[in-house]
């Protein structure tokens, strides 16, 4: 009996062991070593933190990271949400093989695709070498925001394509033929039908990219450079080139703080979403 009442919590009991020590634990330290300052003796201090704020560096790096990330989103958001929309046309069959061809990126290592944007984006790589050839000045591919969100686009792209053929796949045919035997357009049913009942897979697809474009650092370091530096970059260059742990680990907790926010922001605008819809597709 006693065991009986319990059981619940003795299922869950593995996974929080799992989660506290290799999550919790080591943000926890994280935070720790932030404040703690071996200099002067050993004392708690929040200097480090003040340092980074009200330095404009430090805002500057913060806001390049959103920047990218937020573009990221967007441009994953574009290119995913007509093939998954597509999907639904398609055949079991051809359904699992377009997955297949979209997914397959996935399975190669993020070096390896981020040194292959290195040779087209290149200066002298084979897109600028085309535009050469076709007697135009070489384009500013690479050490630029552009690049890195290419390049991160291209490594989260799948990520997206996921969560919105979730959503997708689950649309009734029903409201749509109903308002389009009623003169509604095809800009009217998607504005209205279709983008509402998708948008937990829209929030939850642009979630999931913006928090991992975030804290990517291959993708920065190969196709931004010293140039465009982000959070991710810094943090490394921080910890391991200057040995600096302390400045490290404020500008991680800075960027975790950060990433918490937004997230948490969006995920408060996803249940009024979430609700609205779950009420729609009951009526």
């Amino acid at each position: 009996m006693f065991f009986a009442k319990r059981r619940p919590y003795i299922l869950v009991m593995p996974a929080l062991i799992f989660i506290s020590v290799l999550f919790l634990a080591p943000i926890v330290f994280l935070l720790f070593n932030s404040i703690y300052v071996h200099q002067d003796g050993r004392y708690f201090s929040f200097a480090s933190y003040i340092t980074f704020l009200s330095d404009s560096y430090g805002w500057a790096l913060l806001l390049r990271t959103v920047r990218i990330s937020f573009f990221t989103v967007l441009a994953c958001l574009i290119l995913a949400f007509p093939v998954a929309l597509h999907m639904r046309r398609l055949s079991s069959h051809k359904r699992s093989m377009l997955a297949i061809a979209l997914l397959s990126p996935l399975l190669t290592s993020v070096v390896v695709r981020t040194l292959a944007w290195v040779t087209l984006l290149g200066p002298k790589g084979l897109v600028n070498s085309a535009v050469v050839w076709l007697g135009f000045t070489p384009l500013p591919l690479m050490y630029n925001d552009f690049g890195v969100i290419v390049g991160l686009t291209h490594v989260f792209f799948g990520y997206m394509f996921l969560a919105l053929t979730a959503s997708t796949l689950k649309l009734d045919d029903t409201p749509l033929l109903a308002a389009a035997n009623l003169g509604a357009s095809h800009w009217q049913i998607f504005r209205h039908i279709v983008l509402p009942l998708c948008m937990p897979g829209i929030v939850s697809g642009s979630i999931l990219v913006f928090a991992m474009s975030a804290s990517a650092y291959i993708v920065p370091e190969l196709l931004g450079g010293s140039a465009t530096k982000v959070m991710a970059t810094e943090i490394y260059d921080l910890a391991i080139n200057y040995l600096e742990w302390n400045d490290a680990t404020v500008v991680a907790v800075v960027l975790f703080v950060a990433l918490s926010l937004i997230v948490a922001v969006m995920t408060k605008f996803y249940e009024p979403l979430r609700r609205a819809v779950s009420g729609a597709e009951e009526s």
